[in-house]
């Protein structure tokens, strides 16, 4: 997967099918060398992608209507969240069920209340965890790899990176965000 701006075309650069093949083997490292010009040419004919995220303020309309997963919530790909947090929906609408006695109206509002605040915490680190300029680029791998060993020789006073945190904790979308708030608004306020 390659993102850019909608505006701002990294392919646009290049002036025929062979430099931007150059460019592939000379930058992609092991994965830049199994691109050939065939393949370089297939890339440049597919349709560009648009990134579409949904926020909603409610996920229910009464007791008629409930929306989860992505037609609540649709985010970035960057954090690979998107099945999860649908999946996170249907146990979070299970155990209100079991709580409220399969009282739907009860359960809506209820699930609205518990769902936004974590789809709006999603939407914030699926849009900001990962740098777009250059210049946090260095430091965000930096900032992986020192709170990775920080993590490991100090669990209880450093925390693992996001990623990690969304994939292999059980951890709210809001808890995860509180954690990493300030690299959030740092790459948030360089865009």
């Amino acid at each position: 997967m390659i993102i850019f701006d909608k505006d701002n075309s990294p392919f646009e650069q290049f002036k025929n099918f062979s430099e931007l093949l150059n460019f592939f083997q000379e930058n992609g490292g092991k994965i830049g060398q199994l691109f050939d010009l065939q393949e370089v040419e297939n890339l440049l004919k597919r349709p560009v992608a648009k990134v579409t995220t949904i926020e909603c303020n409610q996920f229910h309309d009464s007791n008629n209507i409930l929306i989860l997963g992505d037609a609540a919530h649709a985010v970035s790909p960057s954090l690979g969240q998107g099945c999860n947090s649908a999946l996170e929906d249907v146990m979070i609408i299970d155990e209100l069920l079991d709580k409220y006695q399969d009282n739907w109206d009860l359960v809506m509002p209820a699930f609205t209340e518990k769902r936004v605040p974590d789809a709006e915490a999603l939407q914030q680190l699926s849009n900001y965890t990962f740098p777009r300029k250059k210049s946090l680029i260095f430091e965000y791998f930096l900032r992986l790899r020192i709170s990775r060993l920080l993590n490991q020789w100090f669990p209880k006073n450093f925390y693992r990176p996001i990623f990690e945190l969304v994939t292999e904790t059980t951890l709210s979308y809001q808890e995860i965000l509180q954690l990493h708030q300030g690299w959030i608004n740092k790459v948030k306020q360089s865009q």
